[in-house]
């Protein structure tokens, strides 16, 4: 009688098998994450900012900012007693970045005839991560340097570009918020950022998609007082006027500042906002936020 040959388990198999050629590529990064409609309110407060967000699949990160004179740095922090010579724009988000699109932009053979960028996502490729820089500063003197500190992503074409008559797509999308510059960045006729357009005052002059695409609003300004039972008639009606109009204007839609205790009364108003048809969610909470559709 034959003996009987005995397979390796495979548990064991895969144990082998893990961090071998076969199983990892450039791209490992974001590999099996999917694209969410999630903004990561305040990210840089997170104990690991950006990467955090991209493991759960958020397309738009926030990064507030300041400039000192006499010094070429942008700090990150949400107020000045947060600020430290490490967390700065370029550690926690430009560096990152330029690393991430390095490795999935891979300069070989069997690269040689692809003429299309990869994004962020392996999932989706074609996927812009929006990030959002929130000027602390006086916005004028700020701006230019972070013009400066977006150049290794601009110079590789990493950046959505306005090119003067259209909107070209790329891997990011930089949108100045906060104290950013409007008039300066609107009068740009070439540029690699764009602005986030006040969803409660948009037209179509001050405000087409090519300045702003996407455009954001406080809820509870908007809708004032909100019961704990969500938005009510009028309110809703209210946030849906908003988001329509955006929408006819090409911009995309996010609302923060959203009441979040008890998080009953956030949770109905993010079914509420996002049964409306906004397009981002505004997340402190993203394990929540990843898993809430």
């Amino acid at each position: 009688m034959a003996g009987v040959v005995s397979a390796t388990p495979i548990a064991t198999q895969i144990l082998s098998l893990t961090g071998g050629i076969n199983t990892k590529y450039s791209s490992d990064v974001t590999r099996n994450i999917f694209v969410k409609g999630i903004h990561s309110h305040n990210d840089y407060w997170r104990d690991i900012p950006l990467y955090t967000a991209l493991s759960y699949g958020v397309q738009s990160v926030e990064a507030d900012v300041w400039h000192f004179d006499g010094d070429d740095t942008l700090y990150v922090g949400h107020h000045q007693a947060a600020l430290n010579t490490q967390r700065t724009l370029a550690n926690l988000y430009i560096d990152p970045l330029v690393s991430i699109l390095t490795d999935n932009n891979p300069n070989n053979s069997y690269t040689a005839t692809e003429t299309s960028v990869n994004g962020i996502w392996d999932t989706n490729s074609a996927a812009t991560l929006y990030l959002f820089i929130d000027v602390k500063t006086d916005g004028n003197a700020t701006w230019p340097y972070v013009e400066e500190a977006l150049k290794p992503l601009q110079e590789k074409g990493w950046l959505t570009t306005y090119n003067g008559s259209s909107v070209v797509s790329g891997p990011i999308t930089v949108i100045g918020t906060g104290n950013s510059p409007y008039d300066y960045i609107f009068s740009q006729s070439e540029r690699f950022y764009f602005y986030d357009g006040p969803i409660a005052n948009l037209n179509d002059t001050a405000n087409p998609s090519w300045v702003s695409p996407i455009a954001s609003g406080s809820l509870q300004s908007i809708c004032g007082d909100i019961a704990t039972t969500g938005l009510n008639q009028t309110q809703y009606d209210l946030v849906a006027k908003l988001i329509e109009n955006a929408h006819n204007l090409g911009i995309y839609t996010r609302f923060w500042e959203v009441p979040w205790w008890p998080v009953s009364t956030r949770n109905t108003l993010y079914r509420q906002v996002i049964g409306l048809g906004s397009d981002f969610l505004n997340a402190d909470d993203l394990e929540l936020a990843s898993t809430f559709y």
